[in-house]
């Protein structure tokens, strides 16, 4: 499971899921959008994050978006991760997540049970990185992609182009339908 607000997905979020599907031999990457996630605000809708998922993963067989968290109240990953883990038992369930996440994972709700339900793959974020795995929690030597949806939204409200930063139909998407342009 490779949660998160995806607030564009963009082209590392591809990247690193290529990447983890590859070195932990996954069946595939189920990307799961945060429906209204409690730490963190979102600018474009769920539908309009889905649907940018939807199209930033059309032709990965190995990607699937799904809507599990489409809710009114908020995303706890615990209660996610209980659903997927009864939905797909007996799989090992991986949890994807940034280093910025985990830094902050004992914010969230349940973090123990988390940790029992999923082993953490922690993706590389900013000049971070290079830890050391240990049972349960992995750090894999991915590369360092300075690539963010906050600089993606920042971007698009100053007028410059995100071309080559999203998926080609995540940005044609975020044109037609106007998104991020107010943000700063």
């Amino acid at each position: 499971m490779f949660g998160g607000r995806f607030d564009p997905p963009h082209m590392a979020h591809m990247i690193h899921a290529r990447l983890v599907l590859e070195m932990f031999e996954l069946d595939k990457v189920l990307f799961v959008p945060a429906a209204n996630p409690p730490h963190r605000e979102v600018y474009a809708s769920f539908s309009d994050r889905a649907e940018m998922l939807r199209l930033a993963t059309g032709d990965e067989a190995s990607f699937e978006v799904s809507h599990i968290e489409w809710k009114e109240d908020l995303s706890y990953t615990v209660d996610t991760l209980a659903r997927l883990k009864a939905l797909f038992a007996p799989t090992q369930l991986f949890l994807i997540i940034g280093l910025d996440e985990y830094e902050c994972l004992n914010t969230w709700h349940e973090p123990e049970r988390i940790m029992k339900m999923a082993e953490l793959v922690v993706l590389p974020r900013g000049m971070r990185g290079g830890r050391s795995s240990k049972p349960g929690i992995h750090f894999p030597d991915l590369p360092l992609l300075e690539i963010s949806s906050s600089l993606i939204r920042k971007r698009i409200a100053m007028g410059r182009s995100i071309h080559n930063w999203v998926p080609p139909r995540v940005e044609i998407y975020i044109r037609q339908e106007k998104l991020y342009k107010e943000v700063l």
